[in-house]
């Protein structure tokens, strides 16, 4: 899995940068700036000035800075942006090849609270633990509220977060929990990278600066753009140039096949009249509940959703096999699990449903089956009814 509290923004640093090379100097007038930040007294010219700037590697008069133009950043500008993007609030951004922010890797960005984070509730923790099936947290647990990531994102990229989903960036929709409206994650700091910045050059306008980062983890090497406005840095664009995500980035990506049928998922039917167990506690014959009763592809839509999918169930049984597409839960049809169907009426319960996802039979995902229909047609679980495809 993916890394990450202030929010710093270094002030502008041009004008620092000119007071700290002329403090001290009696006769700051008769000094003019080289391509690079350096500075000469005006007795040193022609060939002495450009002899100077091969010595100190800046480009001469002539040279400029190539097609970006402006001048290059001084170390102590360069020390200052190693600083901002080693926080929080910043690497994550580096961690993706983005030319349009729809383009990030939300995911990276958010790994690590990216300092927006803060503690769960109950209410969280339990959602969170009940969606994965877990009884515990492992690591640190980080919510962050959908409003805060707005206004973050505005700040850092120019764009919301609903303004980034609506351009389809849909890269961390699966730690979303609509209930609080906030995003849920278990995380360590596996993702972290420690970025220096190398170079960069301030374009005439004093705008935008490009910045060249080598980092000490999978991104080797990477060019970022910030657009200065004021004391704000809003980043542009940030393209990775070496490290080994690139190879992770440049692999084919072999989806595995989804073992539910297409047309089931996309254009379920419901044709069976469930009304009589659609609503209430109704208890039907459990004995009817069998493996072999259960046989075939399901389909479940909660009618409280309305056209939403995001909750819908689709479960296959064939044989000892199960397959579970359930997005709201990360299942994707994609895996065979073993399942069985657990008698409790010893104990005055319903039969329980269960697949045993972690290849173990500890803490499988259940469903308990309040009844089946004598067709064989729908299974109901409290309200929640199946319908057999």
């Amino acid at each position: 899995m993916g890394h990450g509290d202030k929010k710093v923004y270094p002030a502008a640093m041009m004008a620092a940068a000119m007071i700290i090379l002329v403090t001290g100097c009696s006769k700051a007038q008769e000094t003019s700036e080289l391509p690079g930040g350096a500075y000469i007294s005006e007795e040193s010219t022609g060939d002495d000035a450009e002899d100077m700037a091969k010595e100190t590697n800046l480009p001469t008069d002539e040279e400029q800075i190539g097609e970006i133009g402006g001048r290059r950043l001084t170390e102590a500008e360069l020390q200052e942006y190693t600083e901002w993007v080693q926080e929080k609030s910043n690497y994550g951004f580096l961690l993706s090849d983005w030319e349009d922010p729809a383009q990030i890797n939300l995911f990276e960005v958010f790994y690590g609270g990216a300092g927006i984070s803060h503690a769960g509730t109950e209410e969280q923790i339990q959602a969170f633990l009940n969606r994965y099936g877990q009884e515990e947290l492992y690591t640190d647990f980080l919510v962050m509220d959908k409003a805060d990531m707005n206004v973050f994102l505005a700040e850092k990229v120019g764009l919301s977060y609903d303004e980034l989903l609506a351009k389809g960036n849909n890269s961390i929709e699966g730690i979303y929990y609509p209930e609080t409206d906030s995003f849920c994650i278990e995380a360590g700091d596996t993702n972290y990278c420690m970025f220096t910045c190398t170079d960069g050059v301030l374009n005439e306008d004093g705008t935008i600066v490009t910045l060249d980062f080598e980092g000490d983890y999978w991104v080797s090497k990477c060019e970022v753009k910030v657009n200065i406005i004021g004391d704000t840095k809003v980043i542009v664009s940030n393209h990775i140039l070496e490290g080994s995500i690139l190879d992770e980035m440049n692999e084919p990506i072999e989806e595995p096949a989804c073992l539910i049928d297409e047309n089931v998922l996309n254009n379920p039917h419901f044709d069976a009249d469930a009304s009589a167990v659609e609503s209430g506690y109704v208890l039907g014959d459990w004995s009817k509940i069998t493996k072999d009763a259960l046989q075939g592809t399901w389909y479940h839509h909660p009618k409280s959703e309305g056209e939403n999918k995001r909750y819908d169930v689709a479960l296959k049984f064939d044989g000892d096999n199960a397959v579970v597409y359930y997005p709201a839960q990360d299942f994707y049809g994609e895996v065979c699990y073993e399942w069985d169907v657990i008698d409790r009426s010893g104990r005055g319960l319903c039969p329980e449903l269960d697949i045993y996802f972690r290849g173990t039979k500890d803490a499988p995902l259940v469903w308990y089956i309040l009844g089946i229909s004598d067709d064989k047609e729908y299974f109901w679980c409290n309200g929640e009814v199946f319908y057999k495809q």
